[in-house]
């Protein structure tokens, strides 16, 4: 018996669907492994010369504003323009950096030492009165705390070295990382200098379809990178408040300048306010400070709770993504590229967002 027409039809349809569905799964496939190696590789190998572009272009507004002011040659402004920038940075870099260098390689190198002369003599007095309190755990109590205080000791050396040796890797890592920024000066002054001839060089490379894309690309990023950094200062802002109020409250010399680093210590998804805050709560504790030692940890979970209920939604707002899709993304971003993909992975499915938004592409339906 024929088969009617009208099935042949329907299987013909659905079999096209299947088709187009395999196919358009295939190209969001493939852009997303284009995507994940240009971040991966592509984007850490020329890295100077993106920093450079991202320099040149945030000194832009400023560059034209002085030239319509002044009638001087665009070249000169731009060289006297990065030129102030870099020894603003210069001395940025080496009033601070070397400062907090220097301190925190102190401070690791004499932590065996403060081991020895502060927090050892807490625990002789713990083990001097758990003796007196079970005398007929005497030797139990003796074995154990022998036990326990050469693995804190042989602990705290080991972190000591550690953390010495990663100050000093850090050290020589130095030239490097002057060749590298050496790279971003001479890229930034070229692309500062030549902005508009080398993006018109590039665009033209393209046709005119692809040249909007790169167009509103180009618009939403800036417009993305912008307002995340501006969702991030909000958090710190909120964060520096906190902690200035608390450690205030708990009459900590110097408690704006500590908020202030620990504020920008929050932005580490390693370290954070708990890297520093409860470290300090349990030497607080070692030393016999118990008041302050739970005056911290309250002051860290206060911070911890706002932070991990506002940042979603902070950073969600200003770039126009869900806070649960903004989460997933940090999240996702971490795992795949590191502390980096933190911030990438959300700044690029904003501009994917707004270009879908747009028309300009067709990724998603809402």
């Amino acid at each position: 018996m024929k088969e009617p027409v009208f099935i042949k039809q329907v299987r013909k349809m659905n079999t096209e669907r299947q088709k187009n569905f395999i196919i358009k799964l295939a190209y969001i496939l493939v852009i997303a492994a284009l995507i994940f190696v240009i971040l991966k590789y592509v984007i850490p190998l020329f890295m100077p010369f993106i920093i450079g572009f991202f320099i040149a272009l945030i000194l832009k507004p400023i560059i034209n504003f002085i030239s319509k002011k002044i009638k001087i040659k665009r070249v000169k402004i731009s060289a006297v323009v990065l030129i102030v920038f870099y020894l603003l940075f210069f001395l940025i870099i080496s009033m601070f950096g070397v400062k907090i260098y220097t301190y925190t390689k102190e401070m690791f190198y004499n932590l065996p030492q403060f081991y020895v002369n502060t927090i050892e003599p807490v625990l002789n007095d713990v083990v001097i009165w758990l003796r007196k309190t079970a005398p007929q755990m005497d030797i139990w109590i003796a074995n154990s705390f022998e036990s326990i205080n050469d693995s804190i000791l042989s602990f705290v050396k080991s972190m000591s070295s550690t953390v010495m040796k990663a100050i000093m890797s850090v050290a020589g890592g130095i030239p490097s990382f002057f060749i590298r920024f050496l790279f971003t000066i001479v890229a930034s002054f070229f692309f500062t200098i030549d902005y508009s001839k080398i993006t018109k060089f590039i665009l033209m490379q393209f046709s005119e379809k692809n040249q909007n894309i790169i167009l509103n690309v180009k618009k939403n990023g800036v417009d993305t990178i912008f307002k995340f950094i501006r969702a991030y200062a909000i958090l710190i802002m909120i964060t520096f408040i906190e902690l200035s109020i608390g450690l205030t409250i708990l009459k900590i010399p110097n408690s704006i300048l500590f908020a202030a680093l620990i504020a920008i210590i929050d932005i580490l998804p390693i370290l954070g306010t708990g890297g520093v805050l409860l470290p300090w709560a349990a030497i607080c504790i070692i030393t016999g400070n118990v008041g302050l030692a739970i005056g911290l940890v309250v002051l860290y979970l206060v911070v911890l709770v706002i932070r991990q209920t506002l940042e979603p939604k902070v950073v969600g707002n200003q770039i126009g993504l869900h806070p649960l899709v903004t989460l997933m993304c940090m999240f996702v971003g971490a795992q795949l590229f590191g502390f980096i993909g933190l911030f990438l992975l959300p700044i690029l499915v904003t501009i994917l967002k707004n270009m879908n938004d747009e028309g300009v592409i067709h990724l998603f339906k809402y």
